[in-house]
C-alpha cells in the first residue's frame, strides 16, 4: 500500500492521500498497458475519505460520466487521476485534466499574445518541441562549434533535469522493494543532472568535441520525428477550427487572450484540452460557460474522440449525447454501468421493483411454508406418522438452507452457493434489495393569487440600445408572461438574453416601445452573478464569518423585516442546509451548488408572483437539478428561464417528463409523474423565445425546434 500527497504540497490537512493494492507482478504491466484497472483504491482529503477500497476501472477508447452527489469527491477523484497520485496508474499514460479556472489565472507570458497563439502555447510539448528544433537549428547551422557544443549541451541538460523530476515522482509513489528500486533510479538521474551541469560548465574551457554536429544533428532529427507525430504542422488549423466551434469569432481568434474575460478563458481552456494529444481526457463542468451551439458542437466532436473519455457534467442531454458507460461514486465505491446515466436511473427503479417484488412473494411463501410446518408438526405429534414427520423436516431444512434468491434478472434459476466459489454461510442468496440513494429535496412555495388580473410583463415593440451604440441590441421585441406563465429565452451567449432580464426587472430602461409591468408584480430575480455577491461581505454582524444561516437573517434585516431564526432555519432546510451547515459552516467554504440554494432561499421565502431565473443550474448536480424542476412544476407563479440546459427548460416550461426529456421510455415512472402532476396542479405548457440577429423568435417546437435549428448550422458549417 502506497500513500503519497498531492505533488507541491507539505503535509496538510488538504493534502490528497490515494492507495491501491498491488503485487510484485504488476510492474511487468504497469508501463505498457493504455487502461486503467486498479483495485482497493482508496482516496482521500486530510481525515475525510472520499473513495474507499474500491475497483477503478478505466477501458481504452470508452467514453465514461461521472456521476455523483455535490460533495462526494469526484473532482478530487479526476484531480488523483491526472497527477497520477494513485498507485498502480502507468507512469507513461498521457492523461489531461480540464481545469475550469486554468486560463482564468494563468496569465500569458506576452500580453499581446493573441487568443489563437494562446491555445497553440498551450500544447506543452509541442512548444518545447519546437524550441528546441529552432535551438538545434541554428546549431547544426553554426560555423562556430563551440556554440554548437554549449546548446547541446544545454538540452542535454534539460533532458536529464526532466528525467531526475520524473523519477522522484514514481520514487514518491512507490514502496517497499520497488520503492527502494526506484530511489536508487532517483540517485542515479540527479548524479546525471550534476555530470551534465559540469559538461555545460566546461564547455569555454575544454572546447567542443569531435562528434557534436553529429550529436546535434541526431537529436535535430528526432525533433522533427517528434513534431510530425504530434501533427504540429497543422496544430493552429486545429485550434482555429476548434476554438470557432465553441464560438470565438475570428475577430477574436486575432484579439488579445489578455482581454477575454473568466468564460471565455475557460473556453480557451477547454479548446486546449481538446487539442493536446493525450489519451485519457477528463473533463470536469466542461459545458458551464458554453451556450447551447457550442454544446453541441462539443457532442459532436467528443462523439469522434478515440482516446478514453471521463465527464463531469450536470448536463443530462449532454451525457445522454456523448458517454457510452457511466460510473457512478456513491457510498465511496465506484458503481459501474454500460449506458448513459438516465438509463441507469431506468434500471436502477426496475430493479429495485423487482427486487422488492421477489422478496414479498419470497416472504409470502415462507409464511405458508412456516404454517404448513406447524401444521405438520402437531399432525405427526397426533397421529405418530412418520412420513409427515419427514416432510416436515425437510421443509425446515430448506427454510434453513436453502431459502433465498430464486431467479436472476433473465429469469434463471440460481445455483446453490455450495457449487460456487468462496465461502457462505448460506446455501442461497438472500433477496437483498438495495437502499436507494435518498432524493435531493427543493420545496418552491407558491405566491399568493394577486388580487387584479393582468399580465405580469409585456413587451411591445421594445428596442434596447447601449449609450453610445450604432445599432441595438434588441429591436421590435414582443411577448407577454401571463400569471401563472411560463416563458424561454435560449441562445448563442451575446445575444442579449441577460440585456432582456435586466429590461424585466427594470435595471435597464427600454430605448423605444411599451414595457408594462403589472402593479403588484414582485420579481424573483437570480442572475448569473447571484451566487458570487454572497461572498463578497466575509464577516457577519456579530464579528464572526458570514455562514448561510446569518447571510439569510441579515439580508431580510437590511431590508427592514425582521425574521425569526427559526422560520430562516425551515426556509434554509427546504434547500437541504440544515443544522451545522446552515449555522456554522462560514459561507466561502459552501459548494457552488449549496451558494445557489441560498440564493434561491432568499429569492422565495417571500414567493414573488414572477421568478426570473438566469442560468441558476450551473452549479447544480442533476439530483438537485431534478428536484428543482419537480419544485419549479408545481410552482403556481409565473416563471421567465434563460438557460442553455435542454433537460431542464423541457421540463419546467414544456412541461414534459423527466424521463421524455432524457429521451428514455419509462412508463412507470411517466405514470407517478403524471399523478403527482395531477395532484399538484400542472402548469400550462409555456413558450420559448430564441434571442438573436437583433431580436426574438417563437420557437414553434419549443426547445427541441431550437436544437434541430442548431444541427442544421453545424452541419451547413461543416458540409
Amino acid at each position: 500500500m502506497v500513500v503519497r500527497k498531492a505533488r507541491g504540497e507539505k503535509a496538510s490537512p488538504s493534502a490528497i492521500h490515494c492507495s491501491s493494492q498491488q503485487s510484485r507482478f504488476h510492474t511487468e504491466t504497469l508501463d505498457t498497458s493504455r487502461e486503467i484497472d486498479l483495485k482497493d483504491v482508496s482516496i482521500s482529503i486530510g481525515e475525510r475519505e472520499l473513495v474507499s477500497g474500491a475497483h477503478l476501472r478505466l477501458k481504452d477508447g470508452v467514453k465514461y460520466a461521472l456521476v455523483g452527489r455535490n460533495g462526494t469527491g469526484k473532482s478530487t477523484v479526476l484531480t488523483a487521476l491526472a497527477d497520477k497520485l494513485i498507485p498502480g496508474v502507468n507512469p507513461n499514460l498521457r492523461i489531461l485534466l480540464l481545469s475550469q479556472v486554468e486560463d482564468s489565472t494563468r496569465s500569458s507570458e506576452d500580453e499581446t499574445r493573441t487568443v489563437l497563439q494562446h491555445v497553440v502555447h498551450g500544447d506543452k510539448e509541442r512548444t518545447r518541441n519546437v524550441k528546441r528544433l529552432e535551438a538545434l537549428t541554428k546549431a547544426v547551422d553554426s560555423t562556430q562549434p563551440i556554440e554548437t557544443e554549449r546548446i547541446v549541451r544545454s538540452l542535454e541538460l534539460e533532458d536529464r533535469q526532466e528525467e531526475l523530476v520524473q523519477a522522484q515522482l514514481i520514487a514518491k509513489r512507490r514502496s517497499g522493494t520497488r520503492g527502494k528500486a526506484a530511489r536508487e533510479a532517483e540517485i542515479q538521474a540527479t548524479k546525471r543532472v550534476e555530470e551534465a551541469e559540469l559538461r555545460l560548465a566546461d564547455v569555454d574551457s575544454n572546447g567542443p568535441s569531435p562528434d557534436v554536429l553529429a550529436q546535434a544533428t541526431d537529436m535535430l532529427n528526432d525533433v522533427q520525428a517528434t513534431l510530425e507525430l504530434l501533427d504540429s504542422a497543422t496544430t493552429e488549423a486545429r485550434a482555429a477550427t476548434i476554438l470557432t466551434g465553441l464560438g470565438f469569432t475570428e475577430e477574436m481568434l486575432n484579439g488579445r487572450y489578455s482581454a477575454l474575460s473568466g468564460g471565455w478563458r475557460s473556453r480557451c481552456s477547454l479548446a486546449t484540452s481538446l487539442l493536446v494529444q493525450s489519451d485519457v481526457l477528463l473533463l470536469d463542468e466542461c459545458t458551464n460557460f458554453l451556450d447551447l451551439e457550442a454544446t453541441i458542437w462539443l457532442e459532436h466532436f467528443l462523439r469522434d474522440e478515440t482516446r478514453t473519455l471521463v465527464i463531469v457534467s450536470h448536463d443530462q442531454a449532454f451525457l445522454t449525447a456523448v458517454v457510452e458507460e457511466t460510473i457512478i461514486l456513491r457510498n465511496q465505491a465506484f458503481t459501474y454501468f454500460e449506458g448513459t446515466p438516465a438509463a441507469y436511473e431506468v434500471e436502477e427503479r426496475k430493479k429495485a421493483k423487482r427486487m422488492t417484488t421477489q422478496k414479498e412473494a419470497l416472504d409470502k411463501k415462507r409464511e405458508h411454508v412456516e404454517k404448513s410446518i406447524q401444521r405438520g408438526i402437531a399432525s405427526a405429534k397426533k397421529t405418530g406418522d412418520e412420513n409427515r414427520q419427514r416432510m416436515v423436516k425437510s421443509r425446515q431444512k430448506k427454510l434453513d438452507e436453502r431459502w433465498g434468491l430464486e431467479q436472476s434478472a433473465a429469469g434463471h434459476r440460481f445455483k446453490l452457493n455450495r457449487d460456487l466459489v468462496g465461502y457462505h454461510l448460506t446455501r442461497r442468496a438472500e433477496v437483498e434489495t438495495q437502499e436507494q440513494e435518498a432524493a435531493s429535496k427543493v420545496r418552491v412555495p407558491s405566491p399568493e393569487k394577486l388580487r387584479t388580473l393582468g399580465d405580469l410583463v409585456h413587451f411591445d415593440q421594445v428596442e434596447y440600445r447601449f449609450p453610445g451604440a450604432k445599432t441595438p441590441l434588441l429591436a421590435n421585441v414582443t411577448f407577454t408572461v401571463e400569471q401563472g406563465g411560463r416563458v424561454a429565452f435560449v441562445g448563442a451567449n451575446g445575444n442579449g438574453k441577460s440585456t432582456l432580464a435586466k429590461l424585466i426587472v427594470g435595471e435597464f430602461v427600454p430605448t423605444k416601445g411599451k414595457l408594462v409591468r403589472h402593479p403588484q408584480l414582485r420579481i424573483g430575480y437570480f442572475s448569473q452573478h447571484s451566487v458570487e455577491n454572497l461572498t463578497l461581505k466575509t464577516t457577519s454582524a456579530q464579528g464572526g464569518p458570514v455562514t448561510a444561516l446569518s447571510h439569510f437573517l441579515e439580508h431580510f434585516e437590511a431590508e427592514g423585516e425582521k425574521v425569526l431564526e427559526s422560520e430562516a432555519r425551515a426556509c434554509l432546510g427546504s434547500f437541504g442546509l440544515k443544522g451545522e451547515i446552515a449555522s456554522d459552516t462560514p459561507l466561502s467554504q459552501l459548494s457552488g451548488g449549496q451558494k445557489v440554494r441560498l440564493a434561491l432561499a432568499l429569492i422565495v421565502f417571500r414567493p414573488p408572483p414572477l421568478l426570473l431565473l438566469d442560468e441558476v443550474t450551473t452549479h447544480l448536480d442533476f439530483s438537485t437539478i431534478k428536484a428543482l424542476s419537480k419544485a419549479l412544476k408545481s410552482f403556481s407563479g409565473g416563471i421567465v428561464l434563460i438557460t442553455h440546459d435542454r433537460w431542464f427548460s423541457r421540463v419546467v416550461v414544456e412541461g414534459e417528463t423527466f424521463q421524455a426529456a432524457s429521451g428514455i421510455e419509462d412508463e412507470e415512472e411517466e405514470e407517478a409523474e403524471s399523478s403527482d402532476s395531477e395532484e399538484e396542479g400542472a402548469a400550462k405548457r409555456g413558450q420559448t423565445f430564441r434571442v438573436g440577429r437583433g431580436g426574438i423568435k417563437l420557437m414553434e417546437k419549443g426547445m427541441a425546434g431550437y436544437v434541430a435549428s442548431v444541427e442544421r448550422k453545424l452541419a451547413k458549417r461543416r458540409g
